[in-house]
């Protein structure tokens, strides 16, 4: 298997069989067919499995009910991680969906091109509707990543070696930096990425991403990323 797509799932306030469909379709669409979907899914109930049932036939999936740590995004992503048998390992969050159909293709040409162990691609946003996009960001460093200047995106823009994830995970005990923690953790380890200035994936902005019902101090996340690296 070259590439696992990483996807963790759950109810998402009643959307997750919605987001889990559109996100599904556009891996279907790939024109690059050796991959396999694995999917953790911290749902209460069977809707989002019931859902991923009706694409069974069309791909490779590997699907886990998965009740430890629930509510905790980053060990969800780890544990769908751990699931993976590719060579590639391709994040997506279920509200996200691939916007190209050479998506994975391009990630797959650009690692064969290449002897760097993990990429960034571009990306862009929908305003929740899937249709109507804005705001291309193409991933650049900086260095306040470990303050939260964000200048890369979410996870879903992420592709690594599996060699990389064997030694840097995403830290549990984050929300909003979890992203911004990994990419510094992956530099620090294993030098700088590929920068793929391509828009690859759409990244969903509704009212229920994390992003928009966080509570807690980003501050505090920001903190224990700095005492963490010293």
């Amino acid at each position: 298997m070259k590439v696992s797509i990483a996807i963790p799932t759950w109810e998402s306030h009643g959307r997750g069989v919605e987001f889990i469909n559109d996100l599904l379709r556009t891996i279907e669409m790939q024109t690059f067919k050796d991959f396999e979907v694995c999917i953790s899914d911290h749902s209460l109930n069977d809707e989002v499995m019931n859902e991923v049932k009706q694409f069974e036939d069309k791909f490779k999936i590997v699907y886990k009910k998965n009740s430890q740590d629930r509510g905790n995004g980053p060990a969800n992503t780890n544990a769908a991680i751990d699931l993976c048998s590719g060579e590639i390992i391709k994040i997506m969050f279920q509200d996200d969906f691939f916007y190209d159909d050479e998506s994975l293709e391009k990630i797959v040409t650009e690692f064969e091109n290449s002897d760097k162990v993990w990429l960034l691609n571009g990306c862009n946003h929908t305003k929740d509707d899937g249709h109507s996009f804005y705001w291309e960001l193409y991933p650049q460093w900086n260095d306040r990543i470990l303050y939260g200047v964000n200048t890369i995106s979410s996870p879903s823009v992420l592709s690594i070696k599996k060699e990389v994830f064997d030694k840097v995970k995403f830290d549990a005990s984050l929300v909003m930096m979890m992203d911004c923690d990994y990419y510094y953790n992956a530099k620090e380890h294993f030098g700088d990425p590929i920068y793929y200035h391509d828009v690859l994936v759409s990244n969903r902005v509704h009212e229920n991403q994390i992003s928009m019902r966080y509570d807690k101090n980003l501050q505090d996340e920001v903190n224990y990323c700095l005492e963490k690296y010293k």
